[in-house]
């Protein structure tokens, strides 16, 4: 934070879906009926319902109900968000932390995100 070294990098650093050793915090608006595509980043995430009525579909087929409110964490999962109101929009805030790639049984897991690969610059370990 030096002479406002930290806000000079942010400005020409576009971010990935999460900071590199770092956080990122977003608040992101679903309009109604609107899912996210399945992903994964390589972060912990925090997704905390705001405004709304959310489904958390994860890839093992677990889905979950979440109210204005109601967190999930998230450790590197495959993982979708629907706003499931048809009228109304729904807000959600994610606060995502940096993790190192992780290995499953023997195989290690890397950043899958989908069709939100688009939306975001690549993080950079």
């Amino acid at each position: 934070m030096n002479n406002d070294a930290d806000l000079e990098y942010a400005k020409n650093n576009e971010p990935g879906i999460h900071v590199a050793n770092g956080s990122v915090a977003r608040l992101i608006d679903f309009a109604p009926g609107v899912e996210s595509p399945f992903h994964r980043a390589m972060s912990i995430d925090y997704g905390i319902v705001v405004e709304g009525t959310f489904e958390l579909t994860l890839d093992s087929g677990e889905k979950k109900i979440m109210l204005p409110g109601d967190m999930s964490v998230n450790r590197g999962c495959m993982h979708t968000w629907r706003n499931v109101d048809p009228y109304r929009s729904g807000r959600m805030l994610f606060v995502l932390l940096d993790v190192k790639p992780l290995t499953v049984n023997g195989e290690t897991i890397g950043e899958n995100l989908g069709d939100l690969a688009g939306e975001y610059a690549h993080s950079q370990h």
